[in-house]
């Protein structure tokens, strides 16, 4: 018995007949009978020369597993449809797509007389879909004599109607509130929705409204646990407004309400005080190698501030700089975080805070591996004709057997593109050392890793007589021992 085993599945390899496996010779229906039949089956019977090549038909728009904010799509793609006359019937083909919702439900089903063939096809636009995901597969019938007959399908499209902005908010700093200082923190929640984007962009506009004026700055900052923040500097006296952005992989552009405040120059009360240090940082929580925003809050009721200190590791010197600085942390942990301050009359105060910061989440490996088996089950467990493994280019893939009847112990290689001027994304390595018997107790194990992400895992367990066990798991970025995969 012959199998392939690509991914989950495991099927026998089977003879697919013309057209898509429905077959069709075109012959009249109804009225003609069967003598008519039985001349049109011997006229294009399979082998005999000058028999038409097998029909494809496709659908090329939307695209498979596409996204788009357009809840009123047009269907297009590529078919073979041809107008016939057949012993003087007239035989034509219609196009119909039958569009599903994500339940299985048709929703609907748009059709068009197909032209002569090779003809590309265009069905729409169809009415408004509500957001969601759908199925689209393009049948297309042959019609003769009153009567309608299946004769070929597309494979099936599956894509994703989003008409919805990501919701964004900007939350700080309070609509209508004043501050003295020359630089302004802002934060809010961002879209957390599947394909909203990975970042918002903080605009400051000059006076109390928007309208029609182009920003005079702005800043992209990343998302992280679905909230945002940003520190815009060099502020004079004045009125700003703020508003935050951020967009889908749809297309569509969510923002928030604007909110307004004002810089005004500090008042400075005639008794000398000493003056308080102390500072904030954004993110609150950053991970290893995230670019960290250090804002000075220092304040001082007596006297302007001239000057600020940093120093960044515990024992470091400090070292003049601004109000506001950046920095980034090697290492997960606590990290103390020194500032002075001067102020104008000569006073000074230092402060320490201590920055946490924790290791950065790793993510699946894109695009995916693929693993695939095939062979012949024996009596003693199975003949390997093929084992395959595609990886994205710079991952290390390595095969190992354990068990009885493990010809080669292990074998690794490294996912390299072979042209330097068309680089894939992903590579095909066939690992043919492993090919042949392999009796019942063996077990294949196949890591796929790379660092900085997660990688694939998967075992075959050879059995007698059967197909081989598979298991698919993930790994680690050192490519060690499997893990349950992360749940998207």
């Amino acid at each position: 018995m012959s199998f392939v085993m690509s991914e989950h599945d495991a099927t026998a390899t089977r003879p697919v007949g013309r057209r898509g496996g429905l077959g069709r010779p075109r012959i009249a229906r109804g009225v003609l009978g069967a003598a008519l039949a039985a001349i049109a089956a011997i006229a294009i019977a399979p082998g005999v020369a000058g028999a038409a090549p097998p029909p494809k038909l496709t659908i090329a728009s939307p695209a498979p597993d596409s996204v788009t904010n357009n809840a009123t799509p047009t269907f297009a793609g590529i078919t073979s449809a041809e107008e016939e006359e057949f012993l003087g019937v007239a035989i034509q083909d219609r196009l119909t797509v039958v569009i599903k919702s994500e339940a299985g439900e048709v929703v609907q089903e748009p059709s068009i007389e197909s032209p002569i063939r090779p003809q590309a096809w265009s069905i729409g636009p169809v009415a408004p879909l509500p957001p969601g995901t759908y199925t689209a597969r393009v049948i297309e019938r042959e019609v003769s004599l009153g009567s309608e007959t299946v004769i070929e399908q597309s494979p099936q499209v599956r894509f994703t109607v989003d008409t919805v902005p990501p919701a964004v908010t900007l939350t700080s700093p309070a609509n209508g509130s004043t501050t003295t200082l020359s630089s302004q923190a802002f934060a809010g929640a961002a879209g957390t929705a599947p394909g909203d984007g990975a970042t918002v962009t903080v605009q400051l506009f000059a006076g109390p409204s928007i309208g029609s004026q182009p920003p005079i700055e702005g800043l992209s900052v990343p998302v992280a646990d679905g909230h945002w923040s940003a520190t815009l500097g060099g502020l004079t006296p004045g009125t700003y407004t703020a508003r935050a952005e951020q967009s889908d992989e749809a297309g569509n552009l969510g923002t928030s309400a604007p909110v307004t405040f004002t810089v005004t120059v500090p008042v400075i009360p005639p008794v000398t005080t000493p003056p308080i240090a102390s500072f904030k940082w954004f993110p609150q929580t950053p991970v290893v190698g995230e670019p960290v925003t250090l804002v000075s809050s220092s304040t001082d009721q007596s006297s302007a501030l001239a000057g600020f200190a940093w120093g960044l590791t515990p024992t470091a010197a400090l070292i003049p700089g601004k109000q506001v600085t950046s920095t980034t942390f090697a290492t997960a942990g606590d990290h103390p975080v020194r500032l002075r301050i001067t102020a104008a009359d000569g006073q000074s105060a230092i402060t320490t805070e201590t920055i946490h910061v924790v290791n950065p989440r790793l993510s699946l490996m894109a695009p995916f591996p693929v693993v695939r088996i095939a062979g012949t089950v024996t009596f003693a467990g199975v003949n390997i004709s093929l084992l395959t493994v595609q990886a994205p280019v710079g991952a290390r893939v390595r095969v190992s057997c354990r068990g009885r009847g493990c010809r080669t112990a292990s074998e690794s290689r490294l996912a390299a593109s072979s042209s330097k001027k068309h680089r894939a994304s992903m590579v095909v390595i066939a690992f043919r050392r492993f090919q042949g018997p392999l009796r019942a107790g063996a077990v294949l194990e196949i890591r796929i890793f790379k660092n900085g992400v997660i990688g694939k895992y998967t075992e075959f367990v050879i059995r007698r007589g059967r197909l081989p066990v598979r298991i698919d798991k993930c790994v680690g970025q050192a490519g060690l021992n499997p893990i349950a995969c992360p749940i998207s």
